[in-house]
């Protein structure tokens, strides 16, 4: 017989050790073994506790992490040390992922959590005290046990993960804990030794009689403590493993029909809370069952009808027809409606039967010959092929409904997508090329570019310049072309806006800057957003030149990592403002030739204004002439 051989660790190889190296997230790696840091392990297992496995999955795939890469044990190894350890402390312990360490107490926590009232000695440590455990019981599944002990003024961490998923698992499998073994005080003995639905009570055992159990058994959907309170025995007084015991007991129990035990006042009086609390449970489900009414289907809606109509008729009175049909909102009339016409809810079965004899028609014209077909075709030959002829808007409902579709020419629905929010959310171009018809720091121009570094890896760059003086005032760089960049590109112009201030944001027509997310921020911040015409680069002009100079002078294949490439893109910035005379700007770097126009009397900035319009003028008549003399030549 073969034996099952043990899995191995994972074994890194030089290049994988030298990117995890590079990696912020990774403290420490070698052949066998990785360390995250701290802040990166807390959000591991934060993801653990709300998703378990595919929580941690999720926040490896969104970090860049290769799951093949980091090996086939990983992430259980990961899951296996949180159920164990609980949450990631900050010490230079309990950082590898690899092996698994044995949850150990510590001495003062010990003391501090017996001091808290909450807790108490026992033979292996330290446990939960009994009224404790009855307390969060009480509130459990409603209220977490780790935020009960939070509540309690106690940090879950001290507790341990071991202690509170233990008493979990007592709390959600009773079963596997029913045999334990209760002490009971002379005073619980005492009271209830007279209980009419107590069979037996001794200090080691409390055996309820069976006509609890079948006068019970009706009431499984309420919580235990409260069936407790029903049948007049003080919840508090009961251990849980009492409680557990009953609750297994009462799932398994097939009411026999024993009846009450005596007619005691006592037990009359008990039949009386069974049976008021029989009414809300009935009330509560009946609230349910007008939250489904308006989903259900017309054969569903006539099954809930008929059972409605079957009911034997309520002693009490309450319950009548008429006062349940009005607490799940279905009116008399449509509830006899329902039960008279036989017809009632067949028409869409019918519909679909219908639909299946036609939809094989539209089949037959598909398969006629080997060309493909789409909704005009089949149309247009059906009549020739089959003599039936279906509407056009049949055909496509019949299409939709049974998933037929046709590959040629087939709908791009993420450039309708596309179109759509482009016609929702498009902005007119305030700016109209007049770039430098303003004040410095009153219109900003903005763009993404893609970045190639490295072996074959890519990133992209947000800029936002100042069309006036053409100063870099943002150059964020990411690997992912996302919201996030261009929202970074906004965060990082703020620095340099006064508040109030009517300003101009001009970009092209591209999927970030017609989101309603990033809309929204640029109007939050009080700029007017401005967007070129669609596929026309002049009208981004000086943002563009700025990206086909800044890929011409910046050599990014020394880029081996993202970290590297951003410190060359910041030099870059710097040089740009401060290095770089630009010609058409009077010879001047950008950061100087804004203190030159900020330098300007009211006369001089009047002359310059008058120069910058001219030219401005002079660029419209020309495109205007080039306009005439495309349209001449147009198709020859």
């Amino acid at each position: 017989m073969s034996r099952k051989r043990k899995s191995r660790a994972k074994h890194f190889t030089e290049e994988q050790i030298d990117k995890f190296r590079n990696d912020p997230n990774i403290r420490y790696v070698d052949h066998r073994t990785i360390r995250f840091t701290y802040e990166f392990r807390v959000k591991l297992y934060e993801a653990w506790e709300t998703d378990q496995r595919q929580g941690i999955k999720k926040v490896l795939t969104d970090n860049g992490y290769d799951l093949k890469e980091l090996g086939c044990n990983f992430i259980d190894t990961l899951c296996a040390r949180y159920k164990q350890s609980g949450r990631p402390k900050n010490s230079k312990s309990n950082q590898s992922v690899g092996s698994i360490r044995s949850f150990r107490t510590n001495p003062k926590d010990n003391e501090y959590l017996i001091s808290t009232g909450k807790f108490v000695k026992g033979t292996n440590g330290i446990r939960f005290s009994d009224d404790f455990v009855n307390e969060l019981f009480h509130r459990y599944p409603e209220q977490s046990i780790t935020e009960g002990i939070r509540k309690a003024g106690i940090d879950p961490e001290i507790v341990g993960y071991q202690r509170i998923y233990a008493l979990q698992r007592r709390f959600d499998h009773p079963e596997s804990f029913a045999g334990e073994r209760s002490c009971y005080s002379e005073e619980l003995i005492e009271k209830y030794k007279d209980h009419p639905y107590v069979q037996r009570i001794t200090s080691k055992q409390f055996v309820l009689k069976e006509g609890f159990y079948d006068d019970a058994c009706c009431l499984k959907r309420m919580k235990i403590d409260d069936i407790l309170d029903l049948f007049e025995f003080d919840h508090k007084l009961l251990p849980v493993n009492f409680k557990l015991r009953m609750q297994y007991r009462l799932n398994h129990h097939e009411r026999k029909g024993i009846g009450p035990c005596d007619t005691s006042e006592q037990v009359l009086r008990i039949l009386r809370n069974i049976m008021s609390a029989l009414e809300k449970e009935a009330d509560h489900s009946l609230k349910e069952i007008h939250d489904m009414v308006k989903d259900l289907k017309p054969l569903q809606r006539k099954s809930l009808c008929q059972c409605i109509d079957s009911l034997i008729p309520d002693p009490g009175k309450k319950f009548t027809k008429k006062y349940i049909l009005k607490t799940i909102g279905i009116s008399r009339s449509s509830f006899y409606s329902c039960l008279k016409n036989a017809e009632y809810g067949l028409y869409r079965e019918k519909k679909d039967m219908q639909d299946e004899e036609d939809v094989k028609t539209i089949r037959e014209v598909l398969n006629h010959d080997k060309y493909p077909k789409g909704t005009r075709m089949i149309y247009m030959q059906m009549k020739k092929i089959t003599s039936k002829q279906f509407g056009i808007n049949k055909i496509r409902r019949l299409k939709r409904k049974y998933g037929i579709t046709c590959t040629v020419r087939k709908a791009n629905v993420n450039r309708q997508a596309a179109q759509k929010l482009l016609k929702k959310n498009r902005c007119p171009n305030h700016l109209k090329r007049q770039f430098r018809m303003h004040r410095p720091l009153e219109v900003f121009l903005s763009d993404v570019t893609y970045i190639p570094f490295g072996d074959d890896k890519m990133a992209y760059g947000s800029a936002v310049l100042d069309a006036v003086t053409g100063r870099l005032l943002a150059l964020e760089v990411s690997e992912s072309n996302d919201l996030k960049l261009a929202e970074q590109s906004v965060e990082t112009l703020l620095r340099y806006t006064e508040p109030g201030k009517a300003c101009i944001f001009h970009t092209d027509q591209g999927s970030l800057y017609l989101s309603e997310q990033f809309q929204q921020l640029v109007r939050e911040n009080g700029f007017r957003q401005s967007m070129s015409k669609r596929g026309n680069c002049w009208d981004n002009a000086p943002q563009e030149s700025f990206f086909g100079h800044f890929k011409d002078e910046v050599d990014f294949s020394e880029c081996r990592y993202i970290h590297e490439l951003i410190n060359e893109v910041s030099d870059y910035s710097i040089y740009y403002n401060l290095g770089r005379p630009q010609w058409d700007r009077n010879r001047m770097t950008p950061f100087e030739y804004q203190m030159y126009l900020q330098n300007l009397s009211e006369e001089e900035y009047a002359a310059y204004l008058a120069k910058e319009t001219e030219k401005y003028n002079r660029m419209k008549e020309k495109a205007a002439e080039k306009a005439i003399e495309r349209a001449k030549t147009l198709g020859v």
